[in-house]
């Protein structure tokens, strides 16, 4: 009977161990299967779910309408704006004579872009860059409808690098005067980062196209060759030669910068610049009424002046401007009543903030004008702002220095 027990005892417990190793096993493939299957449903659903980011609770920041169709919010198509914005673009093309190393003239061309500003009964006004025009013999605008017509340079500010030209309405061809529409501005507002933007312009002069990017950054100052700065809309939309006076817009269609090519370099990628319109606007407003004078009847004011640093404007807590160290006695800043310690902040409100801007906004007016500075002045110990008349006298009727 032992024998048989030990037997029995065996038979059994190989069963159970059988069963155990049977049931493991079955457990395992389970938890197996499921893992693969969430793997699968997973993989499933990444491929399924769109990649376009979104905003909670709205719809998506851009949606993909076709394989090369892209909508943006307010079904607003990138298509449309550019088709608007390249209607109040011009190319512009300056014959510029210069001189090769041997003294001899050269005929050259320069070619840039202009947006079409303004027009009143008798002239259509095109805004452009300083640059564009610089030295030009003679001034061509391509219209959208391929027409040219001769321009002429009613103002410029080397500072600001900015133009207005001019021509008759009479001169326009009726298929150029129906190929255009004056663009729209956005003079009240300030763009934000992150906002997405159009550059429209004549690039490297194959004709007007179109780039698209974002705002990188606001106010951003930018040295000149001259060493002149500039406070400019910075954008990764692309900015070449040719696109200098051409339009940054926003998504409304609206003007928001006067592209300028003058500040990129062949060893930065991404990065253009700008003129922001409310800055541009005040200058390009007062050049449209500029009159043409010789160099010699440019207008004085008398000052000894500073530009205001940055370390300036910490130290001391003086605002950005133009300071004056001194004052010609009889000059034009004497008899207006501006003293040694002033900061000339705008003329004709137009910002200055430093001294080749002032030198440049000053001399731009003929001697006899009378024009509007405003100053920061202290006063029982605080800075104020006021706003002086002054007339400007030309420089042989300025005292010797």
């Amino acid at each position: 009977m032992s024998v048989i027990r030990k037997i029995v005892f065996v038979v059994l417990f190989l069963a159970v161990a059988v069963g155990s190793f049977c049931g493991i096993t079955t457990i395992a493939g389970r938890i197996g299967n499921r893992g693969s299957g969430e793997r699968a449903v997973a993989q499933e659903k990444s491929a399924t779910a769109s990649p376009t980011p979104t905003t909670s609770g709205s719809q998506p920041l851009l949606d993909r309408t076709g394989d090369s169709d892209v909508a943006l919010r307010d079904d607003v198509a990138i298509t449309d704006l550019a088709e608007k914005a390249l209607s109040s673009i011009v190319q512009v093309v300056s014959e510029v004579t210069r001189t090769d190393i041997f003294g001899r003239p050269t005929q050259g061309t320069s070619q840039g872009s202009g947006i079409i500003l303004s027009q009143d009964e008798n002239l259509i006004y095109v805004a452009t860059n300083y640059h564009v025009i610089e030295a030009a013999d003679s001034v061509t605008v391509i219209f959208p409808d391929g027409s040219d017509v001769r321009f002429t340079v009613r103002g410029s500010d080397e500072v600001g690098d900015l133009a207005i030209l001019t021509a008759p309405r009479a001169s326009i061809p009726e298929a150029a005067a129906a190929s255009y529409r004056v663009a729209e501005l956005a003079a009240d507002k300030d763009p934000a980062v992150g906002e997405m933007v159009i550059a429209v312009g004549n690039a490297l002069g194959y004709g007007t196209s179109v780039t698209v990017g974002f705002v990188s950054a606001v106010e951003r100052e930018v040295l000149s060759e001259n060493g002149t700065a500039q406070y400019l809309i910075q954008t990764d939309a692309a900015i070449n030669p040719g696109n200098s006076g051409g339009a940054l817009i926003n998504l409304k269609g609206e003007v928001i910068g006067i592209n300028s090519a003058k500040y990129t370099a062949e060893a930065v990628e991404g990065m253009g610049f700008a003129i922001p319109i409310a800055q541009a606007l005040p200058i390009l407003n007062e050049l449209s009424r500029a009159e043409s004078f010789p160099k010699e009847e440019a207008g004085y004011l008398g000052v000894y002046i500073t530009t205001v640093t940055s370390e300036m404007e910490t130290y001391y807590g003086w605002p950005k401007g133009v300071y004056v160290n001194s004052v010609i006695p009889g000059g034009s800043a004497e008899a207006a009543g501006i003293l040694p310690g002033d900061i000339i902040l705008a003329v004709n409100d137009i910002r200055v903030m430093e001294n080749s801007q002032l030198t440049g906004r000053v001399t731009s007016y003929r001697s006899g004008t009378e024009i509007r500075l405003r100053i920061s002045r202290i006063s029982d110990g605080e800075r104020t702002e006021i706003e002086l008349p002054v007339t400007l006298m030309d420089k042989t009727r300025m005292p010797e220095d």
